[in-house]
């Protein structure tokens, strides 16, 4: 491996929540203290060997978001494009979602009316020799260290596909700098399996984890230049747009699982409409059940008074479910297109880092990680 792995890390070998030793002995020779020896799997995955093949095989199959990533130039029609635009998990709950782990990363950071999904954190993430190994700039495989030949093609799609690991990880720990930023969110993390059994101490967390608050957002993968996304919204672009990586041509995830579940959200809006257009026809009945003849004309005693009374309330109820049907209709379909023309005008960010918060303002969001990622420092 290239020596100078360990400076490109974006955080020194002492803030490493994970201290699993990842390389094998200088000699070839089996150490003298077994509880010492060198890993030779990843961290939390031994079915993962360390060769470089299977290490970005797993990476690719754990964090990427294809589906996103062909939608992104179109993500600005259903989301704003802001990095910042994460809630801590504090808030999440606030809001009254729950965290939901999950293992697909297309669904991290996306929420609906009450759940939110998140990834959890993998061990190996939290390594300092995982980093130097297999996500620094400029790291050798073990091939071209012993000068064997390779195609340029087959280096440079190497390349690319390190820096976009790369990239991804660093968005991915970016992503849980704004979740996990307080010691209540660190609660809450633990609490819904998304960190590690080991990652027990909010002080060491934090550490950690400031390393990556302030990185821009040309560091990480492209679907790190947003936050947290609406799944309704989502749908809409994959009815919208149909991508090929898409599994279903309706649905970005499909929110139903049964027929039952189906027809119990489908019925309440059935039944409002029902409800709307019985009280509209009954109202239209009885307005023309009245003889044009009493209907202005001045008040007389009786029966003929009572009709015309009854003949403006069912006029007065049909006008009042036209102005709820317009405000039902009107309201939302406003609200998007204003959503549309201000994502529209915002669809390229201004600056290269992205500092847009979206219901809390982060401090330590300002600060620039150039000197992490620029300079090589490793603090």
């Amino acid at each position: 491996m290239a020596a100078n792995g360990a400076a490109t890390v974006p955080f020194p070998a002492s803030c490493a929540l994970n201290t699993d030793c990842l390389r094998p002995p200088a000699d070839g020779q089996a150490p003298d203290n077994p509880a010492t020896a060198p890993r030779t799997y990843l961290p939390g995955n031994p079915d993962v060997s360390l060769c470089s093949d299977a290490v970005h095989a797993h990476i690719a199959r754990e964090f990427a978001t294809p589906l996103l990533d062909e939608l992104y130039d179109r993500l600005w029609c259903v989301a704003q494009r802001s990095s910042r635009n994460i809630n801590p998990l504090n808030m999440q709950r606030v809001k009254e979602r729950a965290i939901i782990p999950t293992e697909d990363p297309n669904l991290h950071l996306t929420w609906k009316r009450d759940a939110v999904y998140i990834k959890p954190v993998p061990v190996y993430l939290l390594n300092h020799d995982f980093w130097a190994l297999f996500l620094s700039p400029g790291v050798q495989d073990d091939d071209e260290e012993k000068n064997v030949t390779h195609d340029a093609a087959d280096r440079a799609a190497a390349a690319a596909a390190a820096a976009m690991d790369r990239a991804t990880a660093v968005g991915f720990l970016r992503s849980y700098a704004l979740l996990v930023a307080s010691p209540l969110d660190f609660a809450l993390a633990r609490e819904a399996h998304l960190l590690p059994d080991a990652v027990d101490n909010w002080c060491r967390w934090a550490h950690f984890i400031r390393h990556f608050r302030g990185v821009g957002d040309e560091h990480v993968a492209r679907r790190y230049h947003y936050g947290q996304l609406r799944l309704s919204r989502l749908d809409w672009a994959v009815r919208l747009f149909q991508p090929r990586h898409a599994r279903s041509r309706l649905f970005y995830k499909m929110p139903f699982w049964s027929t039952v579940v189906l027809v119990e959200k489908m019925t309440l809006p059935l039944v409002f409409v029902f409800a709307s257009l019985s009280v509209a026809l009954s109202s239209m009945q009885v307005a023309l059940s009245v003889p044009a003849a009493s209907r202005w004309a001045p008040p007389p005693a009786g029966l003929e008074a009572m009709a015309r009374v009854f003949w403006g309330f069912s006029v007065a109820v049909v006008v009042l479910l036209v102005a709820v049907s317009v405000l039902l209709i009107g309201v939302p379909l406003s609200l998007w297109i204003w959503q549309m023309q201000w994502g529209f005008r915002n669809r390229r960010p201004a600056h290269p880092v992205d500092t847009t918060a979206d219901d809390e303002d982060d401090d330590h969001a300002r600060f620039r990680a150039a000197s992490l990622y620029g300079s090589g420092a490793g603090v």
